[in-house]
């Protein structure tokens, strides 16, 4: 993504130019101590807006033809799409991508090819990227094969697990995978759905992605569901070369409902995107000058312009709050909705009493608009999702990371500047991205048309969303790359020369030999003119990567020479975590507190890397946590040196993170600790689950018996109301 750098643009938050990461504050101070935190972009002050123009809303010839297709289809019998029939037909006995839009009927294909295995006695297991994705498709194939023959694994919950039908995230399909290799047993499954395949180039989780397509056995069918990339004929390659048997590309063709882009000036002007994108061009100077519009005066254009319900994304969750917090008083409210939102309210509130001191609940009930973004908790973003999906709403406000893996389908997408921050510097939208925020503008079946409206402003370029419109998608490039759960997890079933075969085979490699232009071969032209100098070239990266990684684990007395993990390996190989090293340290040394409320406490300080600009409590925080996190600081200090000067990122223990968790644990009221923490409510709930996931682990360690239960126990003291409910 290119980096912008004009001046009107927002900086980085200090500590952020680029730099690598600061060590923690507890590593270079004494325990206790404070340090000034760094602000978050999220948590921008909003920016004030000029006050609103006067006058009617006008709009030109252009954006009326647009605007003239609004309209609702008639209702009839559902009739697939040929993509979806020919999808359905091939996966019986292929592999099959789908490369299709957002909203294009994905799931559909998902419905029928597991229902075919099912139906001959087969196993299937539907793997999504993320939790509430998983337990919202287990609630809706439960309704759809039975209870009974539907199951969840996603670590935070564990249902059903022998049913013929799985559910759950991406991570936990590859630690099956992991166990499966090492004790030479096979998957029992013979259908994997992979929801969401375009994950695999995404930097942080892509690996994931990939290792489950190299270690998945040949025999077991693949489906796997994508938005639409440039280069799915490529991936299907590469698979068909690494599985020998081959794998058929589906294309969804265009959007189901087409998309039409508009512009909204401080005028009042309402005009087409490319009239907008040639107007700033002929005056010659950026859209930083606009005048930024008020959002009640969008509101009220969209209304009379037809075009709510709306999807606004803004920059900062502030800011999303604060215009959720205006309310306002609903442009499209009837009796009957107003009835159905509050009884939909109230049957949130029976069902999660701790939702009714939420301060949104006002604004949600009176002006049928809501925020959602990461800082509200998991909950409340599910009523806001049920709200909008049934046409309760007329707007939500959210923030441009939440685009991906949500679904509350609007008629319009808001958007206001043409950037994000992405953890260094502000990046123009990818394709990608505005793909993304825009799948959800127009809803098939209620919707002729979808529109995506561009607000000029400070932050809004509106030639890039002009070009966006058209732009190709973005190919999926590798993300992988080895660390040390691999490392150890690999070794544990491979010798070294297997590895090198494994990593040959990975996508990476693939890609780095392929001598032909990705956009326009085939599966035949790809597999004659892949250079098996190139290829080794390629793995050859990959396996020197490894290499490194096993001679610090020999240093360490984890492998041998020949690369056989010794017992302490295989103790932190069981830890499928993103440090195992680190985590095992502790272990090793005995250092972890066998206090759950301290455990959870402690793991929370190395899994919680997200930073307030809040002041620290006035408070101090407990001796008991600072002794406790200064034992396991000097445990781990040694190994994390060393794997410094390797070369090996490490993690930072953070004090503000294990105080708020560990006031939860030990049964402390959650808005104190989320007052701790200095984030929002969903932050703590996030935190809380990570920390979970981190001691499920330590709970299934061998060996380590009182660590265990204390692990055990710890999950079950923050896994309670609002963190984590029964479905």
């Amino acid at each position: 993504m290119k980096k912008t750098s004009r001046s009107h643009h927002r900086e980085p938050p200090p500590g952020r130019r680029g730099r690598p990461r600061p060590r923690p504050a507890f590593r270079r101070k004494p325990p206790g101590s404070s340090r000034p935190e760094q602000a978050w972009p999220e948590q921008a002050q909003p920016e004030q807006a000029r006050p609103e123009p006067a006058g009617p809303l006008k709009i030109s010839p252009l954006a009326g033809r647009c605007l003239s297709r609004i309209g609702v289809p008639e209702p009839g019998p559902f009739t697939p799409d040929e993509f979806q029939t020919t999808a359905v037909s091939l996966a019986t006995t292929e592999d099959v991508i789908v490369s299709a839009p957002t909203g294009s009927g994905k799931t559909w294909i998902a419905e029928q090819t597991i229902s075919q295995r099912l139906a001959v006695g087969g196993r299937a297991w539907y793997a999504s990227p993320l939790k509430a994705l998983s337990n919202a498709k287990f609630l809706e194939f439960g309704r759809v094969f039975g209870e009974a023959r539907v199951g969840l694994l996603t670590g935070d919950h564990k249902v059903n697990p022998e049913a013929p039908l799985i559910i759950g995230t991406t991570e936990i399909l590859r630690n099956l995978l992991y166990d499966a290799m090492s004790t030479g047993r096979d998957l029992a499954v013979d259908l994997v759905v992979l929801d969401e395949a375009h994950y695999l180039g995404d930097r942080e989780r892509g690996v994931v992605w990939e290792e489950v397509l190299i270690y998945l056995p040949a025999r077991v069918r693949l489906l796997l569901l994508s938005a639409t990339v440039a280069n799915a004929e490529e991936l299907a390659a590469w698979l068909a070369r690494n599985r020998g048997r081959p794998a058929r590309v589906v294309t969804g063709g265009e959007r189901p409902v087409p998309l039409a882009g508009l512009a909204l000036w401080p005028s009042g002007e309402m005009t087409t995107l490319a009239e907008a994108a040639r107007r700033d061009d002929r005056r010659r100077r950026p859209s930083p000058f606009h005048p930024r519009t008020p959002n009640a005066r969008i509101m009220r254009a969209l209304a009379e312009a037809d075009l709510l319900p709306a999807i606004f994304f803004l920059k900062s969750r502030l800011d999303c709050d604060a215009a959720a917090g205006r309310g306002g008083s609903p442009p499209q409210e009837t009796p009957a909705r107003l009835k159905a939102r509050n009884r939909l309210v109230d049957e949130f509130l029976d069902k999660y009493p701790f939702l009714a001191d939420h301060p949104h609940l006002g604004a949600v009930r009176r002006g049928a608009v809501a925020a959602h973004h990461a800082g509200h908790l998991p909950h409340y973003k599910m009523l806001v999702e049920e709200l909008m999906s049934r046409g309760c709403l007329d707007a939500i406000f959210a923030t441009s990371t939440v685009s991906a893996g949500v679904n509350f389908p609007a008629r319009t997408v808001v958007i206001r500047q043409s950037d994000r921050f992405d953890g260094q510097g502000f990046s123009d939208f990818s394709a990608t991205e505005f793909t993304q925020m825009t799948g959800r503008a127009g809803r098939r079946g209620r919707d002729h048309i979808g529109f995506v409206l561009a607000v000029p402003g400070p932050h809004l370029n509106l030639g890039l969303l002009a070009g966006l419109m058209n732009a190709p998608p973005d190919p999926v490039r590798s993300a992988l790359g080895v660390n040390f759960s691999m490392a150890l997890n690999l070794l544990a079933a491979y010798r070294p020369p297997e590895i090198e075969k494994l990593l040959a085979a990975s996508l990476a490699a693939y890609q780095s030999a392929v001598v032909v232009d990705p956009f326009i071969f085939d599966q035949q032209s790809v597999g004659s003119n892949v250079r098996a100098d190139a290829l080794n070239q390629a793995s050859g990266d990959l396996y020197r990567s490894f290499q490194k990684h096993l001679a610090f684990l020999e240093s360490e007395g984890l492998a041998e020479a020949g690369g056989r993990l010794t017992r302490d390996g295989h103790w932190a190989a069981e830890l499928r975590l993103d440090h195992p090293l680190i985590f095992y340290a502790g272990v090793k040394a005995e250092a972890w507190p066998l206090a759950p409320s301290f455990l959870a406490a402690a793991v929370a300080g190395l899994v919680g890397d997200k930073e307030s600009n809040q002041p620290p409590p006035r408070s101090r925080p407990p001796r008991r946590l600072v002794e406790a996190l200064t034992r396991l600081l000097l445990a781990m200090g040694p190994l994390m040196d060393r794997l410094e000067g390797a070369g090996f990122a490490v993690p930072t223990l953070n004090l503000r993170p294990a105080w708020a968790v560990l006031n939860w644990a030990a049964g402390g009221d959650f808005d104190s600790a989320v007052v701790t923490l200095g984030l929002g409510p969903g932050d703590l709930a996030m935190l809380a689950l990570r920390t979970a996931d981190h001691l499920r682990q330590l709970a299934g360690l061998t060996g380590y018996p009182e660590l265990a239960a204390a692990a055990r126990e710890a999950r079950f003291k923050i896994l309670r109301e609002p963190v984590s409910t029964p479905l």
